[in-house]
């Protein structure tokens, strides 16, 4: 079945969910922007190049899956969809998520691994009711102060950057339950992760952090694991006694 075929199927029936994955669409069939009762649209390995606009029209959308296409932008006007709860778009080549992303505020997962992302927006924080972040296998350098602003967020993947340190206000997240910071470039453990809230996992292997200062420790008692494995700090020190919860040398 072609793709204008898969549409107006789906339009005749009133279909609220779509799959128009591994069909090697490099543009969108035009009718899709027809399809206002869609609420679930997967168009994951194609090959589409331009920004599809034609999705802006499907206003009660809830999840829409763009991952592994050849997407340079996204809509600067993603915004629009009001009910989105679900947005993945998964390498893709990037390098940037638009500023109107803050307006997707029923926002609740978001998956952006392995795009080139060199930053993020600052409009972010707006995202009040997001749990779920991913954004490891990024060129991220640092996180913006608006960060903080996620106050839902209970997951949230940083491996595979750039990152040297955190936005203080990182110690706003007081929902936050997971944090995996691997494989990024930091030389200590930033002191904005210290006393937070709900915080259980937390883990920077694959560092470059050369010691754990004594004060810094108390702040991390509830942590159930601090995985501190491949960095430069190897061996425990003879005084950590009963902080069994961190882990160190290799893994």
């Amino acid at each position: 079945m072609s793709g204008d075929e898969m549409v107006l199927e789906c339009l005749n029936k009133q279909q609220e969910s779509l799959n128009m994955s591994h069909r090697g669409l490099v543009v969108l069939p035009p009718g899709v922007s027809r399809l206002v009762a869609l609420k679930k649209l997967f168009l994951n390995n194609n090959q589409l190049i331009l920004p599809p606009d034609e999705i802006l029209h499907l206003e009660k959308l809830e999840e829409l899956t763009l991952d592994r296409n050849q997407l340079t932008m996204l809509p600067s006007n993603i915004g629009l969809l009001k009910h989105l709860s679900y947005l993945g778009v998964n390498h893709n080549p990037l390098s940037g998520l638009p500023e109107a992303i803050g307006d997707l505020r029923q926002l609740r997962e978001l998956w952006a691994v392995g795009c080139g992302l060199f930053s993020i927006p600052s409009s972010i924080g707006e995202l009040k009711r997001l749990e779920k972040l991913g954004l490891h296998n990024n060129k991220i350098t640092h996180l913006p102060s608006q960060f903080g602003g996620l106050s839902s967020l209970q997951w949230l993947n940083l491996a595979d950057n750039k990152l040297e340190d955190l936005t203080d206000d990182v110690n706003h997240l007081g929902s936050l339950v997971f944090m995996n910071l691997d494989k990024n470039c930091l030389t200590h453990i930033p002191t904005a992760l210290t006393d937070m809230a709900n915080l259980q996992i937390l883990s920077v292997k694959f560092n470059s952090i050369r010691s754990l200062e004594d004060y810094l420790i108390p702040g991390f008692s509830r942590l159930l694991k601090l995985d501190l494995r491949e960095n430069i700090l190897m061996d425990r020190p003879a005084h950590w006694k009963g902080l069994d919860f961190i882990l160190l040398g290799n893994v």
